[in-house]
């Protein structure tokens, strides 16, 4: 009966070794993943943040173009 008792504790112990280490990689690249997708994606809201302090006539030109001409594709798929 101790054998079965010690082979089922290895085993359970065992196994939470594995998840421990899959929940660890799993962070891992979760992070990973994270930090690459803001520094892209910050990187680029801030180029877009700076271009409509440095120039917001343009940018509201830029926008109502860009508003009208998808107002003209909506209306004439519609």
């Amino acid at each position: 009966m101790s054998d079965e008792n010690d082979i089922q504790y290895k085993l359970e112990e065992g196994i939470g070794r594995v998840q421990d280490g899959a929940e660890s990689l799993r962070d891992k690249a979760s992070d990973t993943i994270e930090d690459l997708t803001c520094n892209k994606g910050c990187a680029a809201v801030q180029a877009v943040r700076d271009v409509v302090a440095d120039q917001p006539v343009v940018s509201v030109v830029v926008a109502g173009i860009t508003g009208f001409l998808l107002g003209a594709l909506c209306a004439r798929k519609l």
